[in-house]
């Protein structure tokens, strides 16, 4: 039976952190919204960032003005501002020439998820490309997942992610999950996932058994 593997992009392929974090304060500065603490921001790449905007207390107007300023630099030069983590594109490489089917499942908005993918030399080795909508109601992880689910219709899936988004969305649909340590996640979130991987080949070890 063929493994599918749902692979998270931010936290979890690249870590596209500074970028995310710059078009977000420049979006709090378009909204005249007051900076939150760095343990705020740290936690903002992973969830739809319009829910980040509306959890701070913005209103619809405020939440526009943010998201439209967060849009333009991400779509600027924001979404080049990341770098691959280490092991991670040789290691979606080995799953693909192994025979798994590899495919992401990723609240990125397709478009810079298509990029940054590029841009990192692991578009190549995607069966398909699970994302949010720019301009559309398909925003959150559970979401994404369904319409992975629907188009791929996997035998085997397994996610792979670093926010309890991805562990929530998995548990959803009743598929397992590792959690990887390398990205944005409070520890604690990893209690959500079956299993945690700490390197990039630690998950190639988990894969393998799986």
């Amino acid at each position: 039976m063929r493994t599918t593997l749902l692979l998270d992009v931010d936290g979890t392929l690249i870590d596209s952190y500074p970028g995310i974090r710059e078009g977000f304060l420049r979006g709090l500065d378009a909204a005249g919204w007051e900076h939150p603490g760095e343990d705020f921001i740290r936690r903002i790449p992973g969830p739809p960032m319009t829910e980040t905007m509306a959890s701070l207390g913005m209103d619809a107007e405020e939440n526009r003005r943010a998201m439209n300023a967060y849009s333009e630099y991400m779509a600027g030069d924001g979404w080049q501002n990341f770098t691959v983590f280490d092991g991670m594109a040789q290691l979606v490489a080995e799953w693909k020439a192994e025979g798994y089917e590899v495919v992401t499942a990723t609240s990125k908005g397709e478009g810079l998820a298509r990029m940054a993918l590029e841009r990192a030399g692991i578009l190549d080795n995607i069966d398909f490309l699970g994302a949010a909508q720019e301009d559309g109601p398909r925003k959150r992880k559970v979401d994404v997942i369904r319409h992975v689910l629907d188009n791929v219709q996997p035998e085997r899936p397994l996610m792979i992610g670093d926010r309890h988004h991805d562990f929530e969305g998995a548990a959803f649909f009743g598929i397992p999950s590792v959690a990887v340590t390398w990205g944005y996640a409070d520890p604690r979130e990893y209690d959500l996932a079956t299993c945690t991987a700490t390197t990039a080949d630690e998950l190639k070890g988990i894969v393998h058994d799986f």
